[in-house]
């Protein structure tokens, strides 16, 4: 949670969701009556600066398409969409956080990449779409490996590369089951205080062997 982090962290925020015209910050799915379950989590949110550096990392291209599954209120989104990318899709099963997303990317300025986001659960995703692929531990192990079938299946038949960046992955053990990703990169909790993340990170990729036919 953004709360703790430096109160300076809490004015730069509010100072991004001015400059964007935008509003992501609050909690979701801890109140009776908001949506949360055991598979598809609340919703939490990391500082903008942490976010942008995530994605810094990722040296994202004007060829990916970059998907925020469980995307919440849309900040990641929003932030992915500063970049030149193709595009940029949010994934969010909560109808009201839905709603707010598609607000915050609908009204947004500045805007480099074209953003929309989908009302629906990620395993129910075309994942014909998606290069790279954002999630802030938005569900359980279930869920996940519904959704990593998914993706498995369609970069098969499209023959794409793609990426996974897991923040807070607890459900690292998952991702490691499957023989067809590798971690080729890992940001410990311990270390990203300095980054403003304030969670681990892990960054997946399909293995060399895998990647090879699909370039």
């Amino acid at each position: 949670m953004t709360s703790v982090f430096h109160p300076l962290l809490t004015l730069e925020n509010a100072l991004y969701e001015r400059r964007l015209k935008v509003s992501t910050r609050g909690l979701y799915g801890f109140r009776p009556g908001d949506w949360s379950q055991k598979e598809h989590l609340y919703y939490v949110t990391i500082p903008y600066r942490g976010i942008l550096r995530i994605l810094d990392a990722l040296s994202l291209s004007s060829s990916d398409v970059v998907v925020d599954l469980g995307c919440g209120k849309g900040r990641v989104v929003c932030c992915a969409s500063l970049s030149a990318v193709a595009r940029v899709i949010g994934v969010e099963d909560a109808k009201e956080l839905c709603e707010i997303a598609q607000n915050n990317v609908r009204g947004m300025r500045g805007k480099r990449a074209p953003a929309t986001v989908i009302h629906g659960k990620a395993e129910d995703f075309d994942y014909s779409q998606g290069t790279v692929f954002y999630m802030f531990h938005p569900f359980g192990a279930s869920t996940l490996r519904s959704v990593l079938t998914a993706i498995h299946n369609n970069i098969q038949h499209g023959r794409r590369f793609i990426r996974i960046v897991y923040v807070n992955p607890r459900h690292d053990s998952v991702l490691e089951a499957a023989s067809w990703l590798e971690r080729y990169e890992h940001w410990p909790a311990a270390e990203t205080r300095s980054r403003s993340v304030g969670h681990a990170v892990s960054f997946w990729r399909c293995r060399s062997a895998v990647t090879a036919s699909l370039r």
